[in-house]
């Protein structure tokens, strides 16, 4: 045998032998055994060591699992980024001994309101403005305001004399603000000519307030190509975020993906705890501290709060927009700069909100998530709860809160809810905190524990996800699934290898081994590089197997004209392989083309598709034009055969 035909042999069988190497861990269920042996701590057996670890990885529809859609709240994460724009500039200002300055985002639009007490704070804003936001925020200046200084310190009366004149003035259309813990009272006014009809009701009815002078206001209102640039930087980041919380959940190859402009697609093979795996995806893992506002006791609060359920007719319930109800309808009963939140009371059994205690707190966050350095479960008497500790701005942070606050209760918030609210005894320098879980069962609040490490590790996530499309599919269907699709390949193939056999004699059989060899390359491929086969997959591979003999048919059907014009067998099929070459080239590139589009534009069910198609466009190429002509060069050269048997 010539050296040349040698190597090519050796060539197809070595990667015969490569693709059996690689599947056998499939076929075998080698990943089961591995399983076991690490939760019994027992060794594998020595020849399954010999063996890849990786196996050829089946679709949901395959081995069952969960299929989400879910919607990302790009105008909540725009939000939340112009609310930290805010702290971060309260806190520069602050820093600057700017005394009596307010920055927060006016709400339902996307402007940051900066109120200044002279000329000289605006220049160090405007400075800070071209240090750190340019290009995302522009100025826009909109007049003065009217400010009043009281004597009085005690907090208690600070807050009554606040509610006094807002109740006071309110007829005047105008809005009063007070920064917590500040002695500055704000009115912000519609138009300039209503100041001198405010300072007349203020010295008659207020004359423990004197005036200050005439502060500043600040518009800061975010540009739109940074508004894009954060939608856009939003969703990625969801993507990112649940990608890493999945790999730490422990899910073998899931599917996280961007869909459209806002929506994520999670595909989590083989879960069999879907709600774990949901609740994960899904919880925000949004940390905040804020202090409690000690004006009302907590009776008081809960009477509050059911006076206005009954009063605004609120439905008993606790979920986001019920809260955010409660919120709108307590305007001018609580501080601007207060909110109601609930600590929820859980059923140990049931896992379900079966109440919650109302709290009011500040509403600024004095400390948030994204200062954190580290989280861990920790346990003490039998309990499960959470350390963490901040970077060194969330340490100086949370060291000055704790220190000017001493006594004072520092609620800890978890995705819009009350975790605990202890009391400060002292400053706390070393920047660290715990987050208990409560009371119950020591497994349950172990897994809540590591579940919300795992949640705090990763990130919170830049925004809410709205639940779209959720679909569970048990392991049963997946079997049946895979029982169909094999039976209705198998009758496929049947019918093909016969019509070929019986059409094409000799050549037939010949191009049906080439089949299957083709057919063991593609799943030896889909397994080495971690693709994943699909119930479409397997439709794909029963295509393919068509597209490959039909690949045969026109070097077939080409070699039988070469035939009949009365050439020899080797002159024959060397011309049909050559005239044919053209026709194969191009019906393949342009298939293997529309699987490209197919993949990039298509959801999962059409990618796994389009995987095994181009898959097999490759492998149809190699197969049934270059393994095909090798075995008839063979007969005709080697076997010296006078007459195809075709």
């Amino acid at each position: 045998m010539p050296k040349p035909w040698r190597l090519k042999i050796y060539l197809v069988l070595f990667l015969a032998v490569v693709a059996v190497y690689i599947l056998l861990p499939t076929f075998l269920g080698f990943k089961p055994l591995r399983e076991q042996a690490e939760n019994t701590g027992k060794e594998v057996p020595g020849y399954v060591s010999l063996f890849p670890e990786k196996e050829l990885n089946l679709g949901l529809d395959l081995r069952g699992g969960i299929y989400l859609e879910l919607e990302v709240s790009v105008a909540e994460a725009v939000n939340n980024r112009l609310d930290l724009m805010a702290g971060e500039i309260s806190r520069f200002l602050k820093e600057e001994k700017v005394e009596g300055a307010i920055a927060d985002r006016i709400p339902k639009t996307y402007r940051i309101r900066v109120l200044l007490p002279d000329p000289s704070a605006v220049k160090k804003l405007k400075d800070h403005m071209n240090d750190y936001y340019h290009g995302a925020l522009s100025e826009e200046r909109a007049g003065s305001e009217l400010v009043y200084r009281s004597e009085e310190k005690d907090e208690s009366k600070l807050q009554a004399l606040y509610q006094q004149l807002a109740k006071g003035l309110s007829p005047k259309e105008v809005e009063v603000e007070r920064s917590g813990g500040s002695d500055l009272f704000r009115i912000v006014l519609k138009t300039a000519r209503e100041s001198d009809a405010i300072r007349s009701v203020i010295s008659s009815q207020f004359p423990e307030l004197k005036e200050t002078g005439d502060p500043y206001k600040v518009i800061l209102v975010a540009l739109d190509p940074y508004l894009e640039k954060l939608r856009s930087d939003s969703v990625k980041q969801a993507v990112e975020t649940i990608r890493n919380r999945i790999d730490r959940y422990g899910v073998a190859e899931p599917s996280i993906r961007q869909l459209g402009e806002s929506r994520v697609v999670v595909e989590l093979p083989g879960v069999t705890d879907p709600d774990r795996a949901i609740s994960i995806v899904k919880k925000a893992g949004k940390l905040e501290f804020k202090l409690v506002d000690e004006s009302k006791k907590d009776e008081e609060v809960q009477v509050l709060v059911a006076d206005i359920r009954k009063q605004s007719q609120i439905p008993e319930g606790f979920t986001e927009e019920v809260v955010t109800a409660l919120n709108e309808a307590a305007k001018g009963k609580i501080p601007a700069e207060d909110q109601i939140v609930f600590e929820l009371q859980h059923d140990p059994v049931t896992k379900k909100v079966v109440g919650g205690t109302p709290y009011l707190l500040k509403r600024k966050a004095e400390v948030s998530g994204d200062m954190l350095k580290a989280a861990q479960v920790s346990v003490h008497d039998n309990e499960p709860y959470v350390s963490i500790s901040f970077n060194a701005v969330g340490t100086k942070a949370f060291a000055d809160l704790t220190a000017a606050n001493v006594g004072k209760r520092l609620a800890i918030l978890l995705d819009g809810n009350v975790t605990t609210a202890p009391v400060i005894k002292s400053a706390i320098p070393s920047g660290e905190a715990q987050i208990t879980l409560g009371y119950g069962n020591y497994q349950f609040l172990l897994k809540r524990a590591e579940d919300l490490v795992l949640v705090l590790r990763e990130g919170a996530l830049p925004a809410s996800l709205k639940e779209i499309t959720k679909t569970v599919i048990g392991p049963s269907l997946g079997k049946s699934a895979i029982h169909k699709g094999l039976i209705a390949a198998l009758i496929a193939g049947i019918t093909v290898v016969v019509f070929m056999a019986l059409y094409y004699k000799l050549s037939g059989l010949i191009a049906d081994c080439v089949l299957g060899l083709n057919v063991l390359y593609i799943l030896g491929l889909l397994a080495l590089f971690q693709a994943t086969l699909t119930l479409p997959g397997i439709a794909g591979i029963v295509l393919t197997m068509g597209m490959a003999l039909d690949a045969n048919i026109l070097i077939f059907e080409r070699i039988r004209e070469e035939i009949k014009n009365g050439k020899m067998a080797k002159a024959a099929i060397e011309a049909g392989f050559s005239n044919a070459w053209t026709a194969v080239v191009d019906t393949h590139i342009t298939t293997f083309l529309s699987g490209m589009v197919l993949y990039q534009f298509g959801t999962g069910p059409i990618r796994g598709f389009a995987v095994t198609l181009m898959i097999g466009v490759a492998t149809t190429l190699f197969t049934a034009y270059w393994v095909t002509r090798l075995v008839f060069e063979y007969l005709t050269v080697k076997m010296k055969i006078q007459k195809v048997s075709i």
